[in-house]
């Protein structure tokens, strides 16, 4: 009996051992296979690999597909898989290596519909040191993918700055072969060293996105963003929901783009949501606001052109769109006082809280935040603010203490439950550990404190 039981295993139809599989996940997938050649047979099936992750990281023993298994993976779905994600330790040579040989593979799909890259930085470790030679093999991989693949409908780069150099090679590409499919486009990049370059070396022209009908989400440098490029995003029928703007440098003289501009794009795409991120800026950002642009979120990293007087201007201007705002900054190790809100008569910050009604995020970090106006903002907002993360290093209680009469412990002990009580949840300043290594170390890669939630903008 136990002979015939398992010929029953062995001879279901393909089209039941599919389905049976599409219900497991991959760790039970891979063990199901075991069962005999036909289940072994069908584990590889398309319908089970529309969505592939490679995790290629060997120093990471725990989470990463080894090389052999990643070339393994790639050997046997990559010339169907749809979705493909390439997680990758990019400052590890073999690493951006065996990256390259997935994009090869990719190079014969298809059906490929979406590529996300997702480096754990900002630059490529190149394995030899023609790092031009290496460079052209990447961009070569992509537009080879660009050009198999029938309907391209996501592509992300990684903010990989190396490869965005390249993007007017592959621009024209996905306008030719991919404009009645492509809906989500990332091109944004980061520089960590922003004052090094004094023009941006490549061009991307707006009228090079006058084909992309369905274009939903786009990730931006701020070189690039002209009245040209929102006229063109402005047009029927297109209708745009993420508008990611990367800023790292402001230069004199340049126009940004026009009021107007900004007003025609939110009238024509009425649910589009701006997020703008200053990435080691040192100009000032006055002119870089507008009334009319629809600002969802807004963040400043490692930037000395970020003045705190403008979360004033953010508010009044963008009362009726912000929901989150991040401002993340190095913690000074000598005795140099850290920028604070504490100068100002009212407290910008609870002047953000107190206009803007879809407020639900706010990060503060290396900024001296005042004890008192934390608990004025957990009461202005309440448990809709969903997210308030402030290290306990950055926050100042003297005034909280003089009035109360508390001792400093206390004074910590009272903030934190007033706070909690307004947000309707436990909550407690963030400890020292818990910062991100690039705000404790001054010489760690910045790009560790923000590539992750840049690279989340990017998601499909």
């Amino acid at each position: 009996m136990a002979g015939e039981s398992s010929g029953l295993w062995n001879n279901l139809p393909s089209i039941i051992i599919v389905e049976i599989l599409s219900f497991l996940k991959l760790k039970d997938r891979l063990n199901a296979s075991s069962v005999c050649k036909a289940w072994r047979t069908n584990l590889f099936h398309p319908k089970l690999w529309r969505k592939v992750v490679f995790q290629l990281n060997s120093c990471d023993n725990t989470k990463s597909v080894n090389q052999h298994g990643a070339r393994f993976l790639a050997k046997h779905c990559g010339r169907f898989v749809r979705d493909v994600v390439i997680q990758v330790n990019s400052s590890n040579p073999r690493d951006v290596q065996l990256c390259k040989e997935v994009l090869n593979v990719l190079t014969h799909n298809n059906n490929l519909r979406a590529l996300s890259i997702k480096p754990l930085s900002s630059r490529l470790e190149w394995t030899d040191y023609n790092d031009t030679l290496s460079l052209d093999q990447y961009v070569d991989s992509l537009i080879s993918i660009i050009k198999r693949a029938r309907s391209i409908e996501h592509l992300s780069l990684g903010c990989i700055e190396e490869l965005l150099d390249r993007s007017p090679l592959l621009l024209p590409l996905l306008a030719q072969l991919h404009s009645f499919s492509l809906r989500s486009l990332h091109l944004s990049s980061i520089k960590e060293v922003p004052g090094s370059y004094l023009t941006h070396p490549t061009i991307i022209s707006g009228s090079l996105f006058k084909s992309f009908d369905l274009l939903e989400s786009l990730s931006i440098d701020y070189d690039y963003l002209d009245d040209q490029l929102l006229e063109v995003l402005a047009r029927p029928p297109r209708r745009m929901k993420r508008l990611n703007v990367h800023v790292h440098k402001l230069e004199r003289g340049v126009s940004r783009p026009s009021d107007d501009a900004w007003k025609q794009i939110s009238t024509c795409s009425p649910n589009l949501e701006v997020t703008i991120t200053l990435l080691h800026l040192e100009g000032d950002i006055r002119n870089l606001l507008s009334p009319e642009m629809p600002l969802a979120n807004f963040r400043a990293y490692f930037s000395s052109g970020f003045r705190t007087e403008s979360v004033a201007k953010l508010a009044y201007l963008n009362d009726q769109t912000l929901r989150s705002l991040v401002l993340v900054d190095g913690l000074n190790d000598d005795d140099s006082p850290m920028t604070s809100f504490l100068n100002s008569r009212i407290d910008p910050l609870i002047i953000l809280a107190w206009r803007c009604q879809k407020l639900t995020s706010m990060k503060i970090i290396g900024y001296e935040v005042d004890a008192d106006s934390l608990i004025a903002i957990s009461r202005l907002r309440g448990e809709q603010l969903q997210e308030l993360l402030i290290p306990g290093c950055c926050i100042n209680s003297i005034q909280l203490e003089e009035s109360e009469q508390f001792p400093r412990e206390s004074a910590f002990e009272h903030m934190g439950n007033e706070v909690s009580f307004a947000l309707q949840k436990f909550w407690q300043p963030l400890t020292f550990c818990e910062l991100p290594l690039a705000v404790r170390n001054i010489n760690a890669d910045a790009d560790g404190a923000y590539l992750e939630e840049l690279l989340r903008d990017q998601t499909w």
